[in-house]
C-alpha cells in the first residue's frame, strides 16, 4: 500500500506539473481525478464543509469566532469547562444559521481533557481541520502586587493559557495532515507583547503563548498554519471588569479613539484560516495602542 501511496503522490505531481505548464491535454484532463493530499502538497482550506474546534467558544470572542465559522458553512465543536449553559446557547445559534454543532467539555490544561474531546469531535464530524485555541483564564492583580501573585494563580494561568494550546495543537496535528491541511490560530493578547494586562503572569501567558505559535508553526510545516492574532482590551464579560476608567483610559491612547471591535478581531481570525500563505506570525488588533 505504502508504494502504490508513493506511486500515485509521484505520479499526481508530475500530471500537475504538465498541466500547470499547459503542456498536456492529457494531463489537463487528468489533474481534476488526483487526490489533493498528496504527501508533501499542500491543501487549500475553505471553511465550507470543514470542521472547527473554537475552545472557549460559547462566550466573548470565542463565540464571535464560532458564528462567523459557522456562516461559513463550517460545523464548529464548541468548548467549555465551566459554561454550558453559554455554550449550549452558542450551539444554538449555530444551528439555526443551517450549520451543524456541537458542545464538548474539557478542561484544556488536561490531557486526558483535550484527548477525550478531540475524540469525540471528531466521532461526531469525521476530523478536524480548524483549531482556534481561544481558552484561557487570569486573575486581577496590579503587576506592583508582587505578593498578591500567588503560585497557584501563577501555575493555573500557565496551565490554561499556556500548556492549554500546546495540548490541543499537538492532539490535532496528526488528524490534520492525514486530511491534508490545517489551520490553528492562538487567541493571545497584546499583553504578551508589552507589558499589560491583568496581571504579570497573565502577560508573560501570552507572550510565551505567541512564541509557542512560532515553534508550532515551525514544527507542524507546510501541511499545517498556525498563527496568533493578539487582540487588545475588548467589549467582553471579562474585559468590563476593568471598568470604565480603564477602558477611557485605553481609548485615550489608541489611535482609533476607541476599543478594537470584537467582530474585527473574529474577523481577523477568519482571515488567517482563509489564507493559505501565513503562517508563524502575530496579527495585533488592538485599535493602535501598541504604536507607543
Amino acid at each position: 500500500m505504502e508504494s502504490e501511496s508513493l506511486n500515485l503522490n509521484i505520479w499526481g505531481s508530475l500530471i500537475r506539473r504538465e498541466a500547470k505548464a499547459g503542456l498536456c491535454y492529457i494531463c489537463r484532463t487528468l489533474e481534476d481525478s488526483i487526490p489533493a493530499t498528496a504527501v508533501g502538497e499542500e491543501v487549500p482550506l475553505d471553511p465550507k464543509n470543514k470542521v472547527a474546534l473554537v475552545t472557549g467558544g460559547g462566550t466573548g470572542l470565542g463565540k464571535e469566532i464560532s458564528l462567523k465559522l459557522a456562516a461559513a458553512g463550517a460545523s464548529v465543536a464548541v468548548n467549555y469547562s465551566r459554561s454550558a449553559e453559554e455554550a449550549a446557547e452558542t450551539a444554538s445559534e449555530i444551528e439555526s444559521v443551517g450549520a451543524e454543532a456541537m458542545t464538548v467539555r474539557a478542561d484544556v490544561s488536561k490531557s486526558s481533557d483535550v484527548r477525550r474531546m478531540v475524540d469525540e469531535v471528531v466521532e461526531r464530524f469525521g476530523g478536524i481541520d480548524i483549531l482556534i485555541n481561544n481558552a484561557g483564564t487570569t486573575v486581577f492583580v496590579p503587576f506592583s502586587d508582587l505578593d498578591g501573585m500567588t503560585e497557584e494563580d501563577w501555575d493555573n494561568i500557565m496551565a490554561v493559557n499556556l500548556r492549554g494550546p500546546f495540548l490541543c495543537s499537538k492532539a490535532v496535528a496528526p488528524i490534520m495532515k492525514d486530511r491534508g491541511a490545517g489551520k490553528i490560530i492562538n487567541v493571545t493578547s497584546s499583553g504578551g507583547i508589552r507589558p499589560s494586562g491583568s496581571c504579570i503572569a497573565y502577560s508573560v501567558s501570552k507572550a510565551a503563548e505567541n512564541m509557542l505559535g512560532r515553534c508550532m508553526a515551525t514544527a507542524l510545516a507546510p501541511q499545517i498554519q498556525v498563527n496568533n492574532i493578539a487582540p487588545g482590551l475588548l467589549d467582553t464579560r471579562w474585559g468590563r471588569i476593568w471598568g470604565d476608567k480603564a477602558t477611557n483610559d485605553y481609548k485615550d491612547r489608541a489611535l482609533l479613539g476607541r476599543l478594537p471591535e470584537l467582530d474585527d478581531v473574529a474577523d481577523a481570525a477568519m482571515y488567517l484560516v482563509r489564507n493559505d500563505s501565513v503562517t508563524s506570525q502575530t496579527l495585533v488588533i488592538d485599535a493602535g495602542v501598541l504604536t507607543y
